[in-house]
């Protein structure tokens, strides 16, 4: 089959052909231009609300430092040397449990922890029993606790075996400082 196109049709044609390509590829470009911007947009919006965020915190940096201060009087401190914190921790967490009724059978301290000047004493319980009532006393306790800072950073319930009991494990971290007694007192 020959074209009756002539030579000079074949090449409008092929301009023309050209000309739609070069406008396709330009919209496509304009269309992925716009997504980019949109994503820059919300990107922006992000950062201009975490800098919000940011400058309202750092306005109150006096309010959070006195809160910090008067939370750090509050942590116990132990010696430098001091080897026997684990046992400390152990011994309240465990009268705290007798007296509110709350039976843990296998606890063990983790390795202790540092951020800062403040220490952290990981316990994890593994198994402990208790009536919904004793378990809310001792969660109770553990907050109200005066001398000692504790954190239940999770907790795992379940039905226990004898009717009205709950059973489960939990982590706590105690939370104290090392050797600064002593340096204020000699300020």
């Amino acid at each position: 089959m020959t074209s009756n196109l002539t030579r000079r049709d074949r090449m409008i044609a092929a301009i023309g052909g050209v000309v739609v390509l070069y406008a396709v590829a330009a919209g496509l470009w304009f269309i992925s231009q716009e997504q980019a911007w949109r994503t820059a947009a919300k990107k922006y919006d992000t950062a201009a609300k975490k800098t919000l965020s940011e400058r309202k915190l750092i306005t109150q940096r006096q309010k959070w430092y006195d809160a910090y201060e008067d939370e750090r009087e509050k942590m116990p401190i132990f010696d430098e040397d001091a080897k026997d914190v684990d046992t400390h921790w152990l011994s309240r967490m465990d009268a705290l449990a007798q007296d509110t009724h709350v039976a843990i059978s296998q606890r063990q301290a983790g390795q202790q922890l540092e951020a800062g000047d403040v220490f952290e004493q990981p316990i994890d319980v593994k198994r402990w029993e208790a009536t919904i009532t004793s378990l809310v006393k001792f969660m109770h306790a553990l907050e109200c606790e005066t001398n000692a800072m504790f954190d239940v950073r999770e907790i795992a319930v379940k039905p226990s075996s004898h009717k009205g009991f709950l059973t489960g494990s939990f982590k706590l971290a105690c939370a104290y400082m090392r050797g600064e007694k002593e340096e204020e007192d000699n300020e």
